[in-house]
């Protein structure tokens, strides 16, 4: 494991553990108005296990602030530190035991400072965990009405209070089942609110159940119909096709094809064109992308197996992708020539002048169209897709460019031009 690996690692890690402590704390101060937990030593000593934790987390905050605020590199882009001073002064209110040094409850309510943090944290894993962003989301929604019922419902034990007979853990899932109906709707009215204190406060709630529930309704939703890039992208396409063929008159053989290499696009290449991201991206930035999406693609050309990375690197930018559906010519004998081809997926079936003989068939892997990068020439054979067929163009004027680095890839495409153009002569 890397060392920045094992970093990231530890940091998620630590940020994880903070969470969970504000949770258990924000979870426990409206049961301790109710039950005066304070009292008990477990409470004390889960309340200075607390204020430790936050006390190192704020160490720990002030140290990642001076290292990223030391570095160009991070300072411009890294969001979770200490560069508004009221995250800070929410981490110092959020740090003292309040339940070992005041008898009082109502000072533990500065605790709740400390769920700053909790919303920076999460927003930050979303930003960093970009495949995850959708379960991050639908976590934080339900732990967050969680804590919202949670609240609302020891509100109401307090202003309407205790139940005789019934237990105290009776009592709260009482509370919590009147909260979330009325919240939800309008009660059942089988628990009724008494006086003006508890009417108001019920009144209340059902004002802001109108809210909550088309927030959480309306997040629940967004979480589990947000369509992925790829699906989004081939929903345009299909509605544009649509009104295409809806102002004009298209050959339905010809809408058949679009609309099929549309499904391909999606299914097989992501439903985006690759080169659209890179256009937004910086040139190092790029050629990294370019880098990973290539290599691979790189590697299984048999003329390209033992070359190494530095290679894969200079030829990966100047390396353009193209898509043909079946049927469709790639080049035929005499078009003008100045540029090569490998195929990435597909098979494509080169033939003779009229068309008639197969001269052979190109795979993943194989390539065509090198004879044009060494003589000025016309092409020599039709190429045709089968099938759907991924693959990349290289341009004579880049080749060149590439190759003089590299002579003796240069020699090996040169032999393999000339055999192939004796054996179609």
């Amino acid at each position: 494991m890397s060392d920045n690996y094992l970093k990231s690692l530890y940091d998620s890690g630590w940020r994880i553990i903070i969470i969970l402590a504000v949770l258990l704390q924000v979870g426990l101060i409206p049961l301790d108005f109710l039950f005066n937990l304070r009292s008990l030593s477990w409470y004390k000593t889960l309340d200075l296990s607390i204020s430790l934790l936050f006390f190192l987390d704020l160490i720990i905050n002030i140290a990642r602030y001076k290292g990223i605020k030391s570095q160009a590199l991070l300072k411009d882009v890294y969001w979770d530190t200490y560069d508004s001073g009221k995250y800070f002064i929410a981490d110092i209110l959020a740090i003292l035991p309040y339940a070992v040094l005041f008898s009082n409850p109502w000072f533990q309510l500065f605790r709740l400072f400390k769920w700053v943090r909790v919303i920076r944290t999460a927003h930050f894993f979303q930003m960093r965990n970009l495949r995850f962003s959708s379960r991050i989301s639908f976590g934080l929604l339900i732990l967050g009405f969680f804590h919202f019922t949670h609240w609302l419902s020891c509100i109401w034990i307090w202003i309407h209070g205790f139940e005789p007979g019934l237990s105290n853990t009776d009592n709260y899932v009482q509370a919590l089942y009147w909260v979330v109906t009325t919240l939800t709707s309008v009660g059942y009215g089988d628990i009724v609110p008494h006086g003006n204190v508890e009417m108001l406060f019920t009144t209340l709630l059902q004002i802001l159940g109108v809210g909550v529930l088309a927030l959480f309704v309306a997040s629940m939703v967004g979480i589990f119909t947000k369509k992925n890039p790829a699906e989004q992208r081939f929903m345009e396409n299909i509605d544009k096709l649509r009104a295409l063929i809806h102002y004009h008159k298209i050959p339905k053989d010809l809408e058949e094809r679009i609309s099929d290499y549309f499904t391909y696009e999606w299914k097989q290449k992501l439903g985006y064109d690759e080169s659209e991201l890179m256009e937004t991206l910086p040139y190092g930035l790029k050629n990294e992308l370019q880098f990973e999406f290539k290599k691979n693609a790189i590697k299984d050309i048999p003329l390209f197996e033992c070359v190494d990375d530095h290679f894969i690197r200079d030829i990966a930018q100047y390396l353009s992708p193209m898509v043909l559906t079946p049927g469709d010519y790639l080049f035929r004998v005499g078009d003008a020539a100045n540029s090569m081809f490998f195929v990435q997926k597909g098979r494509l079936e080169a033939l003779s002048a009229d068309e008639s003989k197969q001269l052979t068939i190109l795979k993943n892997g194989d390539f065509m169209g090198e004879i044009a990068l060494f003589k000025s020439t016309t092409r020599t054979a039709t190429v045709k897709s089968i099938g759907y067929s991924d693959l990349y163009e290289l341009q004579k004027k880049e080749f060149n460019k590439v190759l003089k680095k590299y002579p003796e890839i240069a020699e090996k495409l040169r032999s393999k031009s000339q055999s192939r153009e004796e054996r179609y002569m």
